[in-house]
């Protein structure tokens, strides 16, 4: 299993700081961010296995960032962290379905915990992919023919490149991520899938 990635966005180096020595600590590869505008960048380009971000940042705060990556990958896990948190503020960060809302100062041990909880609750499809990937490192490079029955459209892929696109969260990543979610939808009521299919 590969190494599990963090995004840990916070405004305050020094938090930054200290959050990132003890997921380190963990073993998690950590990448940081000192602005919610650092952090979009970051995750246009890169899938992580859960952001952290702070909920009090100038221009882009936590909230517009959990939006942005809510469009993208509703099925991402991002914990916000805040030191102005009210009850308001925890229903309208689940609004944008963030796994789960911290008040500081963040106990470590309780942050810990929910990036192992959240890790292992990670987003089904990418999920799948890897475990696949792993599993199969021969068929996974091979392609696939999907067919959607009611639309009669064929889409070729391998699971290798199609989890590879969406790890760098390319447009083409993005766009075969929906397309993954309405095929899951449609397989497991009429689709068929066909192996060792050339294109």
């Amino acid at each position: 299993m590969s190494q599990r990635t963090i995004l840990l966005v916070d405004d305050e180096p020094e938090i930054v700081e200290q959050y990132g020595r003890a997921l380190r600590s963990e073993g998690y590869e950590v990448d940081t961010a000192f602005s919610g505008e650092e952090a979009w960048e970051k995750y246009q380009a890169h899938y992580y296995d859960v952001v952290i971000a702070d909920w009090r940042m100038e221009e882009m705060n936590g909230l517009q960032l959990l939006y942005n990556i809510d469009q993208m990958h509703p099925f991402a896990k991002v914990i916000i962290i805040t030191g102005f948190g009210d009850e308001s503020t925890a229903i309208e960060a689940h609004h944008y379905h963030a796994f789960d809302y911290l008040k500081k100062p963040v106990d470590m041990d309780e942050l810990l915990n929910k990036v192992q909880e959240a890790i292992r609750r990670k987003d089904g499809v990418i999920a799948a992919l890897e475990d696949w990937v792993a599993t199969h490192p021969e068929e996974s490079s091979e392609p696939l023919k999907a067919t959607l029955s009611e639309a009669q459209e064929d889409h070729f892929w391998s699971a290798k490149e199609i989890l590879e696109e969406i790890k760098n969260n390319t447009e083409r990543g993005r766009q075969e991520y929906q397309m993954l979610i309405q095929l899951t939808i449609d397989l497991l009521t009429r689709g068929r899938i066909q192996s060792n299919v050339e294109r």
